[in-house]
């Protein structure tokens, strides 16, 4: 079927269903696919825009001691009134409690609750990993999927959204919406694999019972799908999550156009209740063209009055939670903003780093008056290394393009947009690290994720790095097991783009690795052959999207089994104990907190020399691009964009049918206070 007739018949399966009948979610839906709708071109209008900034009114969050933190009376409310529903249900439930930054405050399992659970892929290709880990069925943990629902919860959250888990299914799988065929990936697609147990920037938790340290914390299993992943807010303002278990299947929800209520998510709105989000910030609320999910069930679905009544017993989780203190049942979570709960102001701790900065932003620290990640000079190439001076600027300039960005996933809608940014040399060590005050916290191990992903594929030494890797885990005697190589990556996607790709010197941005790291390529288009570093749809799932999986799948099986937190960070070793990508010049691996596939990232060259990469995640895809892109576009002079000869969007796929990757693609009129149009 040729393309033409492939978008005709896109735009009439979105026609045919229900509540998507509108303009806007025909626009936004046809401009998905690569090349679809431009974002080539690289640069003119934008210093309109941004050299002369609008100054933005968009309030801050509170911060330090007007934000609220949940006490430990609060967490021990949450936690009867989720237990008093399950009891009303017949449902014995594993729950779950965490603090904006990640802390655990309370783990329980109701007599009779599955204690363990097995990973439903949704495509019968078997128990564990999609078959390339070794994790025996009925054998993970029930409250590590808890954790990871109140983990996703509270992290995908803030003051001006309020998501769940119900709303990372939505967003993460390979059609946007779910189940609707010939349209693009979702928005956040790949971020499932991140917030990882191996992550070099994730916080290990305390091992002192009733203890917590600064965050952002790991999650026992990325991010997380389902339902019964909630955000708590105390006083209207974000202060954590919950997260339910009450079977011992975890799985994602393959068809969002019916309502399902189930026992998991009621439960978790029974915790919720005293502790529910300002009700015009809920994800039902914002829309990106099409709607997003917040729960399906209501208070109207509770078996039984909310209370909170009776007693229960925390349990620890090796590796996530020690326990209480002797004679409590919960911990208070950290209060957001304060330098112990790893993300303070900047100035805080000393100087101010960015002082040059339109809005005070926000750092991170090591929770005993240390900044982290303050501006320093990158390690490679020799003598063509990012300068602290540089990543200072660089930093400076970025956040000040988020401070005039109209944001796309908040309320109200005329504040700017929130985001974490992340600067790298070519090695990925991190040079400088900075946020806005209010953006989620996912965004910080997702930002870095993206800017080293950026540089891995922009190097020369990738391709071999790829192939070389001696072996992938192989599962066999199950239906759709994948036998294989890494280097059955890189052959199909010489075959698919250009010989030597990632070794001939061509820059990659994040949403150029994005269009190769889907399912259909192009992307989009049901029935086409998958991208590169995807795998047949045949074997796809949200919970395998293809390399990505592989190069961290033994880390998470090591950290299930073991709560390992290796010192050289993720995709170090494979599940068969061999080596896949080495540590480099900060003793770490060149992914060390897990590959990202969608956009926002970019390398940075010095010339036409590689010298690192920068990233940007927090407050919708498009803006996520443009705040990156024209960060360093207005940033210091002396380090620029890939030179646009070498671009990846400069090359035409020998199997794209006509299709050009992407290299930017931006908003238009994305300014707050200014009508510049497409300043990409």
């Amino acid at each position: 079927m040729g393309l033409a007739s492939k978008c005709g018949k896109r735009l009439s399966t979105l026609m045919a269903q229900p509540g998507f009948r509108t303009v806007v979610a025909l626009l936004a839906l046809a401009c998905a696919a690569p090349g679809s709708c431009g974002g080539g071109g690289g640069g003119g209008a934008i210093s309109q825009g941004v050299n002369n900034p609008p100054t933005s009114t968009a309030p801050q969050t509170p911060v330090n001691g007007t934000t609220p933190n949940l006490t430990e009376a609060d967490v021990n409310q949450i936690v009867l009134q989720a237990i008093n529903e399950a009891t009303a249900r017949g449902t014995p439930a594993t729950i779950a409690v965490v603090d904006r930054v990640g802390n655990v405050l309370t783990v329980t399992q109701m007599a009779g609750a599955p204690t363990v659970f097995t990973i439903d892929t949704g495509r019968n290709i078997g128990a564990g990993l999609e078959n390339r880990a070794a994790v025996p069925p009925n054998f993970i943990p029930t409250p590590f999927a808890a954790i990871a629902r109140a983990l996703t919860g509270a992290y995908l959250s803030s003051n001006g959204n309020a998501f769940t888990t119900r709303t990372a299914n939505q967003i993460l799988q390979e059609h946007f919406n779910p189940g609707l065929e010939d349209t693009a990936a979702g928005p956040l697609f790949g971020t499932q694999f991140s917030q990882l147990s191996c992550s070099d920037f994730s916080t290990v938790a305390s091992v002192v019972p009733g203890g917590t340290n600064p965050g952002p914390h790991r999650s026992p299993l990325g991010f997380s799908p389902g339902s019964s992943g909630l955000p708590l807010y105390k006083n209207g303002v974000l202060a954590g999550g919950i997260g339910v278990m009450t079977t011992g299947v975890y799985s994602f929800d393959a068809n969002i156009f019916d309502v399902d209520i189930d026992n998991e998510e009621v439960i978790a709105l029974a915790g919720q209740t005293n502790y529910a989000p300002p009700p015009q910030i809920i994800a039902s609320n914002i829309a990106i063209g099409i709607t997003f999910r917040y729960t399906d069930a209501t208070a109207a679905n509770f078996a039984a009055p909310v209370a909170a009544n009776g007693t229960f017993t925390p349990i620890a989780v090796p590796g996530y939670f020690a326990g209480p203190a002797p004679g409590h049942t919960a911990v208070a979570g950290l209060t957001f903003g304060d330098q112990a709960s790893g993300i303070a102001p900047d100035g805080t701790l000393g100087p101010t780093l960015y002082p040059g900065t339109t809005i005070p932003s926000f750092v991170f620290t090591d929770g005993a008056g240390n900044v982290l990640y303050q501006p320093k000079a990158g390690l490679v190439p020799a003598g063509a290394a990012i300068t602290a001076a540089e990543a200072q600027a660089l930093m400076t300039s970025t956040l000040n393009v988020a401070y005039i960005t109209r944001a796309a996933i908040r309320i109200p809608t005329n504040t700017f947009a929130q985001v974490t940014v992340s600067i790298v040399d070519l090695d990925g060590n991190v040079l400088a690290m900075a946020r806005t005050p209010d953006a989620p916290v996912f965004g910080a191990d997702v930002s870095t994720q993206k800017a080293r992903s950026a540089v891995f594929f922009s190097r020369t030494d990738t391709h071999n790095k790829i192939a070389g890797i001696p072996s992938r885990s192989v599962s066999t005697g199950t239906p759709n097991a994948i036998n294989g190589t890494f280097a059955d990556y890189i052959t199909r996607t010489d075959a698919q783009v250009m010989p030597n790709t990632f070794g001939n010197g061509v820059a990659w941005s994040e949403i150029g690795i994005g269009d190769i790291s889907r399912p259909f390529f192009p992307d989009g288009i049901d029935g086409n052959p998958p991208g590169g570093l995807s795998v047949p749809i045949s074997r796809f799932s949200l919970f395998s999207t293809g390399l990505q999986l592989d190069l961290v799948a033994g880390d998470i099986v090591r950290g299930i089994l073991t709560g390992a937190h290796p010192a050289t960070g993720c995709a170090a070793t494979g599940v068969d104990g061999l080596p896949e990508l080495p540590p480099l010049s900060g003793g770490k691996t060149q992914l060390a907190n897990g590959l990202q596939i969608f956009s926002g990232g970019f390398p940075i060259y010095r010339g036409t020399t590689l010298v690192g990469g920068i990233g940007i995640s927090g407050d919708g895809i498009q803006q996520d691009t443009m705040i990156s892109f024209l960060g360093v576009q207005n940033g210091p002079t002396t380090i620029t964009h890939a030179p646009t000869a070498i671009r990846n969007d400069q090359f035409q796929p020998a199997q794209g049918n006509g299709i050009i990757l992407r290299y930017v693609n931006c908003p238009a009129a994305p300014f707050l206070n200014s009508n510049v149009q497409n300043p990409c």
